[in-house]
């Protein structure tokens, strides 16, 4: 063994020929187990090389980090409920203690608790998260009930993850193999930012964090132009001009800025407008479209470049998962989410937890209520009919009957189409279009999808009010372009307010799963309701949250941010106070949000805003509300204006 050979030679001397050819064994042998090395800056400017543990410990010799390891792969044997040695097949040895430490994280339940005695994967100990598939075949029955999950576990997994796309992009660069490897704090290392914890950027931070933050922050204004340019679809200082018509002459010309403005080269004394007042200064109608009218010298439209964007951005800022206009059936739970998953859909958090008998749902007994492990089946509060109660179903395999469940496409509740059909409803096939359940639901998704790309005055001058969304509609490839575009603008901001967030599960990034609404069969990680709001002073977007809508009962802003220049003007108090008005327009209850500890008295004190209780949650509890590890959930009860 690589590191057991390692710890030998240096227990001699360390002295000898094969001595650096060991410590790059014993090195490849740590990355292929999931530790990860990174750089520490010591205050004399030097740089050290450490060495961090999948469960956090981090180690300033090789030597020491070769011993912890042996001590880690160390596992006591597994016993049965009646304390006797297992028989069952041992887990894989991956050249690592990795998976013996899985094995023990993840444990069976005897009846004692009442769980079935089962272990993870089909009965056997396994090393990964996608081995075997409890939730396959008809006799749900047999799945293991509760399992318990350690923060080990996935962090494991999402840094075995990191380090194979750092060796991917170090084989792909040219930079020098002596490069030293990106620190934990830097936006570039997947590890260091695990979805299960929110962390805004500060400039009052400490060093480390006030680069990382200084890194990301884009140096132009977040206006379309500014992506399209850091796209590199729209050269700098591109030459524009405003038509009428393709053909026709030019009524302005003008310069793009490297702000993101363009600056108009006629008598007005240079101005930078944006693209929209641009049209208005040439004299252009206000109902159209300003990008399908204001041309680059090539002959291209600002529309036909931001569709271009769009096109060639398909893979990475269009998620397979997107949306699409047909309504959403019940389906069976797919082969890689059939072992559940790893954290609680109500608290984000790890440990003992109890799986969904018809979702891959999981939940710490006390999120959902309960004090043991129930007999028999037992089904999460989203897992049942809205009209019985049931949560029985039919998958969605070409027939639609009975037992087909229907998702209503604002509130997310599940409904049976024979329960439909008994209250009076016409339900005979799957809507083409989108499926509202109710009146009520029907005027959200209504007011909601008619604010989709308009722009609102605010108390502020100068400051509008939008609303965004993704949308997949073939026959509105212009509109959806340019919404797209504003969404990129949006992501970029989101970005400069947080650690890239991103979800072990998927491997994605989160914030950008949410802006582009990708779907998903895990319901924690299904985004298709969101909204992007924010508010747009000269055409760039500065403060941007996200926004879901469960019908009239509750209403989430898991995040809500302000870019660094434009903090402290009142930015994201306006958004607030906007988007209280809208609820209370729509008949919303109650707006809901996790808090992170140091914005917390923010939140509490100026906002009106008061933390959850148990009995808060639970009642909303068929709503998989966005949490974070370490956050607090709280909640504002919207004064409605709603008209009936």
């Amino acid at each position: 063994m690589d590191i057991a050979e390692y710890v030998a030679f240096m227990a001699g001397g360390g002295r000898g020929p094969r001595g650096e050819e060991l410590r790059r064994r014993a090195k490849d042998h740590l990355l292929a187990s999931g530790w990860t090395f990174y750089r520490f800056a010591k205050c004399d400017g030097r740089q050290e090389l450490r060495y961090r543990a999948p469960h956090g410990a981090s180690y300033i010799s090789l030597i020491v980090a070769c011993k912890k390891f042996q001590l880690f792969s160390t596992a006591p044997p597994r016993t049965t409920a009646r304390g006797k040695p297992s028989k069952k097949r041992a887990a894989p040895d991956c050249s690592s203690g990795v998976g013996k430490e899985i094995a023990r994280v993840i444990s069976p339940i005897g009846a004692e608790n009442g769980g079935r005695k089962r272990g993870f994967g089909g009965g056997e100990d396994v090393c990964g998260p996608a081995v075997g598939n409890p939730f396959a075949g008809e006799c749900p029955a047999r799945r293991r009930k509760v399992r318990r999950v350690s923060a080990l576990y996935a962090d494991d997994a999402l840094k075995k993850y990191a380090a194979k796309k750092k060796r991917k992009k170090a084989s792909a660069s040219p930079q020098s193999p002596a490069s030293p490897p990106a620190s934990p704090q830097s936006p570039a290392s997947t590890a260091a930012s695990p979805s299960r914890v929110l962390r805004p950027r500060t400039k009052d931070g400490d060093k480390a964090q006030a680069a990382a933050a200084a890194a990301c922050q884009p140096t132009r204004a977040r206006t379309i132009l500014a992506v399209l340019m850091d796209k590199k679809i729209l050269p700098p200082t591109a030459k524009l001009s405003y038509k009428r018509t393709r053909d026709g002459p030019p009524a302005k010309q003008g310069t793009v800025t490297v702000q993101g403005t363009i600056r108009c080269a006629c008598g007005c004394g240079g101005k930078a407008f944006t693209v929209a007042e641009f049209a208005a200064h040439a004299g252009g109608c206000g109902a159209e479209r300003p990008s399908a009218s204001v041309y680059l010298n090539d002959g291209r439209s600002l529309s036909q470049c931001l569709v271009q964007l769009m096109r060639a951005h398909g893979g990475n800022m269009l998620p397979t998962g997107s949306p699409s206009p047909r309504a959403r059936l019940k389906r069976r739970c797919p082969p890689e989410l059939g072992d559940g998953d790893w954290v609680c859909s109500v608290c984000a958090d790890f440990g003992d937890m109890l799986l969904c008998d018809c979702c891959p749902s999981t939940f710490h007994h006390g999120c959902v209520g309960l004090d043991a492990t129930p007999q028999g089946e037992w089904f999460c509060p989203s897992c049942r009919c809205a009209v019985c109660g049931s949560s029985e179903f039919e998958p969605d395999d070409g027939e639609f009957t009975d037992k087909t469940v229907i998702y209503c496409d604002q509130c997310e509740r599940e409904y049976h189409a024979g329960c439909i059909r008994g209250r009076g409803d016409q339900l005979e096939c799957c809507p083409e279009g989108p499926w509202l359940c109710s009146h009520d639901c029907s005027n959200i998704f209504q007011r909601l999808q008619g604010l989709v790309g308009r722009s609102m005055p605010t108390s502020v001058e100068g400051v509008t009010f939008t609303v965004l969304r993704s949308t997949n509609l073939p026959e509105e490839e212009g509109m959806a372009a340019e919404e797209h575009g504003k969404l990129c603008a949006a992501f970029d901001v989101l970005h400069e307010c947080f650690i890239t967030l991103i979800e072990p599960q998927t491997r994605t990034d989160l914030s950008h799963d949410i802006v582009f609404n990708r779907e998903s069969e895990l319901r924690r990680l299904n985004f298709r309701g969101f909204y992007v709001v924010g508010l747009e002073k000269g055409g760039e977007l500065i403060t941007v949250g996200t926004l879901r809508v469960y019908g009239k009962k509750v209403a989430e802003l898991p995040l809500i941010g302000t870019r660094f220049v434009h903090r402290r003007q009142g930015m994201c108090r306006l958004l607030i106070n906007q988007l209280e008005k809208l609820l209370g327009e729509l008949g919303v209850e109650r707006l809901v949000l996790p808090a992170v500890p140091e914005l917390l008295p923010t939140w509490t004190g100026s906002f009106g805003f008061q933390s959850m209780s148990h009995s808060d949650k639970m009642e909303i509890a068929e709503h998989t509300v966005m949490c974070f590890q370490g956050t607090t959930m709280c909640q504002k009860f919207i004064v409605g204006t709603a008209t009936p």
